[in-house]
């Protein structure tokens, strides 16, 4: 009968020491594979906002010191003896704090929907300039604001972190239009009085019409 139950003991106690010996065995010795990793980014500067002005209001007046005013009061003219200004701008704000775009885009200065009259374009005495260079011809403004974008044709592509040089800041980002129709310039003042007072008279007046819009765009 003893026999019997310490055989039962030994065989119980037997079988929880080879558990025993499994679970000890477990924390001492193991197969362990990792592989971790992380990335992180963050949003890419463009720095260029709709803050840049284009305020051309002052460029033509209805009234010029009371010495030309259009009948309504508010119609727009130009008349010899008169001259005026009008800025625009297109600063890269950089709010990020980068020196300049961290994309690479297309920069645009377009004068698209300027025109002028063919006599108002002819007369040399109605002459146009932009910043600092000399009056000229209102073909050569054209010119001049499309070279903006530092191309002929006002559209140029910049690598990223790279700004134009016309509006980086380093020469300055604010450009300015002026025109003036000078009252007596010509050799020839009768020819010069003839062509204004024709202007003046014409049964359809001439205008002159100047946009301007810059533009940056991200490229594919």
């Amino acid at each position: 009968m003893w026999k019997k139950h310490i055989k039962k003991f030994a065989a119980a106690f037997g079988a929880a020491a080879l558990a025993s010996l499994s679970l000890i065995g477990g924390t001492f010795a193991k197969y362990v594979t990792r592989s971790e990793g992380t990335a992180t980014a963050r949003v890419a500067s463009w720095g260029f906002s709709d803050e840049g002005k284009i305020e051309l209001d002052e460029l033509f007046k209805a009234n010029y010191d009371d010495s030309v005013i259009s009948a309504d009061g508010e119609t727009l003219v130009i008349a010899p003896g008169t001259s005026g200004s009008g800025t625009f701008e297109f600063a890269y704000a950089g709010g990020s704090g980068t020196a300049a775009p961290e994309v690479a885009y297309t920069f645009t200065v377009s004068t698209e929907g300027s025109s002028i009259g063919d006599a108002v374009k002819a007369n040399p005495d109605i002459q146009f300039k932009l910043d600092d260079g000399e009056f000229g011809t209102w073909d050569a403004l054209m010119a001049s604001i499309q070279a903006l974008s530092g191309s002929s044709d006002g559209t140029k592509e910049y690598e990223a972190n790279t700004l134009p040089d016309a509006f980086s800041g380093e020469d300055g980002d604010e450009h300015t239009i002026s025109w003036q129709w000078l009252f007596e310039d010509s050799a020839n003042l009768a020819e010069q009085d003839a062509m204004d007072t024709a202007m003046g008279n014409a049964a359809e007046l001439e205008n002159v019409v100047i946009c301007i819009s810059v533009a940056a765009t991200q490229l594919d």
